[in-house]
């Protein structure tokens, strides 16, 4: 009995133990040039906050693991796993690199390993950049940030994950998740937000959300109208922050009227018990439509993570 108890624990000992590792220290064993993982042996433990996630034509969803103000890294899930990769979720998990679908190194996301410590957690502060960034992004490989002035062309978004848009100075290439097939591209100018990803010698960017580009100015008007002292876009107040409220409504046609209803006779019910005003007479109708578009453009947060 004890020679075979010593056997077990010498077996044990020869397990591989995933390696506590922060996302900068796995990041160093991907190499720059290439997007090639050099260490494909390790188990790494990472955390940090999902920034973006997109499910790919296989059903593997793709996500950055985000540390605060820092580049992310790339980890690849199959879909039991990827339930739990919401933007905003702070996850710690487990896996080895691997030469992901796309052609550069993710972390291949253990089985079973994912945990979620948080939710709706921030991971910085997107600075913004123009079209330009995307030509060559090296410097801002892995970090989240915005791009300002885009406009989409029009019709619905097609099945390829693949969309072309226009930028203050020229094309760029935005990588979606294949949720948006069929859905009517947003109109008029906007901002995206996501990390960009070299594919086959090209930049895009793994888009986490798309929001109007005049949102400080409705955030200006919502204020104004005494809006912002129960609602945040982001967080819950005392009314449901305003992407909880687009997704509710994000595939709902009539969703505009209805958020114009709501806003003109108030009531209580949707969202708990505390009475939202009514606006009818104290705001007028073509700011109550403005407003309510500008909210429904929060929708983009769910579908994007679908």
């Amino acid at each position: 009995m004890k020679i075979s108890a010593l056997v077990f624990l010498a077996a044990l000992a020869l397990l591989p133990v995933a390696r506590a590792a922060t996302i900068a220290e796995v990041r160093q064993q991907i190499d720059p040039a290439t997007g090639k993982a050099k260490d494909t042996a390790t188990e790494f433990t990472v955390t940090g906050i999902i920034s973006v996630r997109a499910t790919l034509a296989d059903g593997q969803v793709l996500a950055f693991v985000q540390p605060s103000g820092e580049a992310g890294l790339p980890v690849l899930a199959a879909a039991a796993d990827a339930a739990q990769l919401l933007p905003r979720n702070e996850v710690q998990l487990s896996g080895k690199l691997a030469d992901g679908q796309l052609g550069f190194a993710v972390l291949q996301v253990k089985p079973g390993s994912v945990q979620v410590s948080g939710s709706n957690r921030p991971f910085g502060t997107p600075e913004a950049h123009g079209a330009d960034a995307l030509k060559d992004a090296s410097a801002l490989a892995g970090h989240y940030f915005k791009l300002t002035g885009i406009t989409f062309p029009g019709g619905k978004f097609d099945d390829s994950g693949i969309c072309k848009v226009k930028g203050d100075t020229g094309e760029v290439t935005l990588r979606m998740s294949k949720s948006v097939a069929g859905r009517e591209m947003p109109a008029g100018p906007v901002n995206v937000y996501g990390v960009p990803i070299k594919v086959d010698g090209g930049w895009q960017l793994l888009t986490a959300r798309i929001l109007p580009a005049n949102g400080k100015e409705m955030q200006e008007l919502a204020t104004k109208y005494t809006c912002m002292t129960c609602h945040n876009p982001d967080t819950k107040l005392v009314g449901p922050a305003y992407r909880d409220v687009a997704a509710k409504y994000r595939n709902d046609p009539d969703a505009e009227q209805k958020l114009i209803s709501q806003m003109e006779t108030g009531g209580t019910g949707k969202w708990g018990q505390v009475p939202m005003l009514p606006f009818k007479g104290k705001v007028p109708p073509e700011d109550m439509k403005q407003l309510a578009q500008w909210v429904l453009g929060y929708r983009w947060d769910a579908v994007l993570a679908e």
